[in-house]
């Protein structure tokens, strides 16, 4: 039987200290850079993307057919392009992914990276979220009214 694509048993890569799983380099690269087509934020390190990559890996760990799911899904978006997707450039991988949108595995990046990316408290700070507000009495009187880029009219 030949292996499955881009799924490995125990590889170590990119992140010095997460130990994947299930997921070879090849595949934590496209991953990484699939998300940054469909999520692009200027200035935003790779570490937050593979952040998301690292919480993939670790559901995959448990759900084998979840592995497959995921590489069978990047290889697809290969064969949709004819190419390798580390070969497209920056506007043909955008253009695969608007045909992919459908798709079962278009969904699950998405709705995962949401989940993942946009829960990480390391990544608040540079969006100007301050983080949840309830323990401290809401935003009423904790930057409700902080805006100071709107001129106020002096009554």
């Amino acid at each position: 039987m030949n292996p499955e694509v881009g799924v490995t048993e125990s590889v170590s890569v990119a992140s010095e200290a997460y130990k994947y799983h299930r997921f070879s380099p090849e595949l934590v690269e496209r991953l990484i850079s699939i998300y940054q087509i469909m999520f692009p934020h200027n200035g935003v390190p790779n570490e937050f993307y593979e952040h998301v990559v690292q919480k993939l890996d670790d559901k995959a760990a448990q759900d084998r057919d979840f592995a497959c799911f995921l590489s069978e899904g990047v290889e697809a978006l290969n064969r949709q392009t004819g190419s390798t997707w580390t070969g497209l450039s920056k506007e043909a991988k955008l253009q695969t992914l608007k045909r992919a949108e459908e798709t079962p595995f278009f969904q699950r990046l998405r709705s995962d990276f949401v989940i993942y990316f946009y829960s990480n408290p390391a990544i608040w700070q540079r969006f100007g979220y301050q983080g949840p507000s309830n323990d401290q009495g809401g935003y009423l009187n904790r930057g409700f009214n902080d805006i100071d880029w709107i001129k106020r009219e002096e009554f």
